[in-house]
Order: C-alpha cells, then sequence, then structure tokens
C-alpha cells in the first residue's frame, strides 16, 4: 500500500513538523517513507492530498462498554454518579448489551481517529470479542475491587486470571493490564493480588488515581497513609497507568518520579464531574508522561480524541494565566508517542517511523464548506488540535490493516450498530 502527496506529521528531535512525503507499507509494518516514491511499488495507492497523515490517536483510559451510558450524568459529583446511576444499571447489564455497546465504541472510536485504547471494565471477554471482530488495537483487563465485599472480590480475580490465561497469544493487537479499580474502593488485600498478578504475567497496573478530592482522606482511613504512598507501597518497580491525577501536590510529583508511572489526563470527564483540572503542564515540566483519554461516555461525552486535545490545551490556560504552558505539538504527542510510552507499546506505534506498525489515521483538510473551521489553514498542527474534529478522519489504518476508508467502516454493520441503540 502506498499513502501519497500527504502533509505527514513527524516527531524529530523532540519537535512536531509537517512535511509532504510519502509512506509505503508493507504488510503490518510502515517500509518506506520518503518523496515521490513509484506508483509501481505498491498494488493500492491512497492519495492523500490536501490531507494529513499522522499516527493514529491512543486513547489511554476509556471504559468501552460504556456508550449506552451517554448523557447519565447532570448535575452530580463522582461518588453520587457511581454510587446512584452508573453501579446500580451496570449491575443488571447482559453479556449481549456490553458487546453491543462496545461495537458502538469501537466504531465511535475508529471513525474518529483513535486506532488505539486502554479499557477499564468487566464483561471482558465479550469485550474482547467485539475488539477481534471489529480489528481494534487495545489494551483490556478485568477491574478488582471489594468495596461490595470479598464474595464479589474473589470472582473478579478468577474473572481476570480466565481472561488473560485464555487469550490468543497470536493476536498482538490485543494486550492486557492488571487494573485495580481505584484505591479508595481496593483493600491492602485486593492491591496486594494486584501486585502479585502484575509481577506473576508480567504485566503493567491501569488503576484510577486521586481523581476527586473525596479521595485523598477515603485512603487515607482505608489504607492509613497518602494515596501516592500507598502507591509506591504496592506498585513501586511496576509499570503503572494512572487514570487521572487531578489532586498531586509538589510532594506527590516528587514520590512519583522515583516510580515508572505516568497520567492520563482526561480533562472533560474531570470538569463534567466537578473535579477541576490537572496541571498537565507542571507534570510534564517535572518529567512526568502525560498521555489523554475520553474516560466513558457517561462523564466524558464521547470518544473523540480531537476534542479531547483541542479542550486539554485550552484547560492549561485557564489555570496558567499568563504563563508559559503546554502548546499544541504537546499536545499532539501526548495523543499519540505519549500515549504509546505509557501503555509500553512505543516500539510498535505512536509515531510515524520506519519498522513500526501501520496504525495511522488520514484527516481531510481541504479547502471545502465542511471543513471552513480550519480556512485559512495557517498552522497545520494548530488547526489539528483546535479546529479538526473527528469526523474529518477520512481514512483509519490499524496493524496495515483499512478499518474504515471514505468515512466507510470495514469489519463493522455500523447500521445495524447504531438501528439498535437508536431504539
Amino acid at each position: 500500500m502506498l499513502i501519497k502527496n500527504g502533509n505527514v506529521i513527524i516527531f524529530e528531535n523532540d519537535d512536531v513538523v509537517v512535511k509532504k512525503l510519502d509512506i509505503k507499507i508493507k504488510g503490518e509494518f510502515i517500509d518506506k517513507i520518503a518523496e515521490n516514491i513509484e506508483q509501481e511499488e505498491a498494488e493500492k495507492v491512497i492519495d492523500a492530498s490536501n490531507k494529513v497523515v499522522m499516527p493514529g490517536l491512543i486513547n489511554t483510559h476509556a471504559h468501552i462498554a460504556m456508550s449506552i451510558f451517554r448523557g447519565t450524568f447532570e448535575g452530580c459529583d463522582l461518588y453520587t454518579w457511581l454510587n446512584k446511576k452508573i453501579w446500580p444499571i451496570e449491575a443488571k447489564l447482559t453479556e449481549e448489551q456490553v458487546y453491543d455497546a462496545s461495537m458502538l465504541s469501537i466504531a465511535e472510536m475508529i471513525s474518529t481517529g483513535t486506532t488505539c485504547v486502554n479499557d477499564h471494565y468487566f464483561f471482558s471477554e465479550k469485550i474482547r470479542d467485539a475488539l477481534t471482530k471489529s480489528n481494534m488495537r487495545a489494551v483490556i483487563t478485568r477491574v478488582l475491587m471489594d468495596n461490595d465485599g470479598e464474595e464479589a472480590s474473589n470472582s473478579r480475580v478468577n474473572e481476570f486470571i480466565h481472561l488473560y490465561e485464555t487469550r490468543d497469544v497470536n493476536n498482538e493487537l490485543i494486550t492486557y493490564t492488571v487494573s485495580p479499580h481505584g484505591l479508595y474502593t481496593c483493600s491492602d488485600k485486593v492491591l496486594e493480588i494486584a501486585r502479585r498478578l502484575a509481577i506473576k504475567y508480567d504485566l503493567p497496573i491501569h488503576v484510577h488515581f486521586l481523581e476527586s478530592v473525596s479521595e485523598i482522606e477515603d485512603i487515607k482511613r482505608l489504607h492509613g497513609n497518602t494515596a501516592t504512598q500507598v502507591l509506591k507501597k504496592y506498585f513501586d518497580g511496576i509499570h503503572t497507568i494512572l487514570a487521572h491525577g487531578v489532586k498531586l501536590n509538589d510532594e506527590d510529583i516528587e514520590i512519583l518520579k522515583t516510580m515508572d508511572c505516568g497520567i492520563v489526563h482526561n480533562p472533560i470527564s474531570n470538569f463534567r464531574l466537578g473535579c477541576k483540572i490537572a496541571d498537565v503542564t507542571k507534570y510534564i515540566r517535572k518529567g512526568i508522561n502525560v498521555a489523554l483519554g475520553t474516560d466513558g461516555q457517561g462523564s466524558g461525552n464521547n470518544l473523540d480524541m480531537f476534542e479531547t486535545m483541542k479542550i486539554a490545551a485550552l484547560a492549561q490556560g485557564g489555570i496558567h494565566e499568563n504563563e508559559e504552558r503546554i502548546d499544541s505539538k504537546e499536545i499532539i504527542k501526548m495523543a499519540t508517542i505519549n500515549g504509546a510510552k505509557l501503555l509500553g507499546l512505543e516500539n510498535k506505534i505512536g509515531s510515524i517511523e520506519v519498522g513500526k506498525k501501520a496504525d495511522i489515521i488520514i484527516v481531510d483538510i481541504s479547502p471545502k464548506l465542511e471543513n471552513i473551521k480550519m480556512i485559512p489553514n495557517n498552522d497545520i498542527i494548530s488547526n489539528l488540535v483546535y479546529n479538526t474534529e473527528g469526523k474529518n478522519v477520512d481514512t483509519s489504518l490499524i496493524n496495515g490493516n483499512i478499518v474504515m476508508e471514505n468515512r466507510n467502516m470495514k469489519f463493522i454493520d455500523i447500521e445495524k450498530i447504531i438501528s439498535k441503540f437508536a431504539k
């Protein structure tokens, strides 16, 4: 396959640049990047004139099956939303509903430019089935917690073990994490179980971390220590993905710098649930890797990572008055290569480089009414962050496979899925 005439986003010496280049793909891999590659070298040619060719977006914290909860939140805090709305409904979900909701979310992600997602949910085998059918790249888990009793906790641990040990070892598109829900919903016993599982299977930890102010005292009461001290006690030496990290102080940051971890910034969900906003400018300047996530649609509204990029950039301007803060280039990195690093996949995805997997999206920036917000396109990178929407994605490739071309889904019966939920 050959992608020609595109405005290609390339990472060079910590910079983000746009170059007119062609990309040759051989099987799963990016085989060649150069000017004017001969078309005779390819069986299929995609003309990317008036388009941006960039790494597929990486959503590093989501709850794939939560499309069914879109619009369920209004006017309550995180704890009320979880206890009164989300958890009671989740307890009644069927496997079929989770599968269908997952297919809807996967379609939403592919159609808006996400090519890899880090999930944090349950009914995980049905989610895996949906991911496999749609050829989506994902990191999945079975969430662990014991705030509702030991019997339920033991069942969740067994479900995770079964999920991991029944994996298709030949399917490299799906990898795994060990995922305690949060330090405020998991006892010391569950955190110790999670630690042992992560070591046994050589897997990362993925956990909600200091999302709201209420957690700070709850964690102290439950564990007798601060959140970062508890985190270090159980997961020091284990690669750890921290979802949210809104309430970090300077002491927390210094502890995290000694650990193998990074933060998933979920700005829209944090705003929607009244959790304030993480100072990710400070985190990045202190040397902590920060990536981006949408959270679930119940609190994050949608899975459009372009919208997440825009809000993430604007939010830092809101908390850094007349001060230096992250710019569009850093936001692009957060949505791509930073996410790959956080998931331990930076050698495979996250940037357009020879030898990496062809996880690539093509974004339409042609001068027409549908792109009126981009005209004049004086700065392609700035326009990607502030004026592009997921629906501007024209074509998506995952692992060298075209999963959407000219806005047509390849592996998902999108009309069937939409009609189910329209009812």
